[in-house]
Formats: C-alpha cells, structure tokens, sequence
C-alpha cells in the first residue's frame, strides 16, 4: 500500500478521535452513542494503517501523526473518565434519594434491570 493511503488512514483516524472529543464535551446519551461510533471508526482506521505500514516506515515517516493521535486518544480518554465520573455522581444522587444511606454512610445502590443489546 503506498504511503499516501496509510497517511490518509492515520488522518482519518485521528479526525475520528478529534470529532469523539467534541461530541463527548457536551456529554448527551445521544452525543455518547455518536463518539462511541467515531471512536469505532478510528480504531478500524488504525487498523487499516498498521496493516499498510511497511517496516522502517512507520517509526519515520509517521512519528509526528502518531503523537498527534496519541494527544488526541489522551484527551478523549479524559472527557470519557470525567464523564464517567458525572453519571456516577447522578447514580450516587439517585441512590441517595430512591434508598437513603447504607449503614456505613454510603447512598443506597441503585437497582438496575437486566438490558440485553444485540446488533445483527
């Protein structure tokens, strides 16, 4: 595969992962179903650039893209964990209001109903 096409696969990549991080600033169901998606598409660009990389090219040719995405994968990993920590909040908000406190001063956990998710 000519170097041309597995840069276009590592820029394509790493817009995917640019696009999740916007999505993920305003944290939404909706906008967490999208970066979900974009962050699937930039693992299978990564995926199709190792598989066009030839050996000696990857460490040259592409050492700046790389950093970049790995910027780009920090921050996306940061607004998910502060994501997650929102919704743990709300699950702790939740607890303590639906079942009060447990006898060691924790909110009461949340019952949660079984979910099956199947995509064919």
């Amino acid at each position: 595969m000519p170097a041309a096409d597995t840069a276009e696969h590592l820029s394509a990549a790493r817009s995917e992962v640019k696009r999740a991080c916007h999505l993920l600033e305003a944290p939404s169901p909706a906008s967490l179903e999208a970066s979900s998606s974009a962050l699937e598409r930039a693992v299978s660009g990564l995926n199709d650039w190792r598989c066009g990389i030839r050996p000696g090219l990857a460490d040259a040719h592409f050492a700046a893209k790389v950093r970049q995405l790995r910027a780009e994968l920090r921050h996306a990993g940061r607004l998910l964990e502060s994501a997650a920590d929102f919704y743990r909040g709300w699950e702790r908000i939740l607890g303590a209001m639906s079942g009060g406190y447990t006898a060691g001063g924790e909110p009461a956990p949340v019952a949660r109903t079984g979910k099956l998710y199947c995509q064919g």
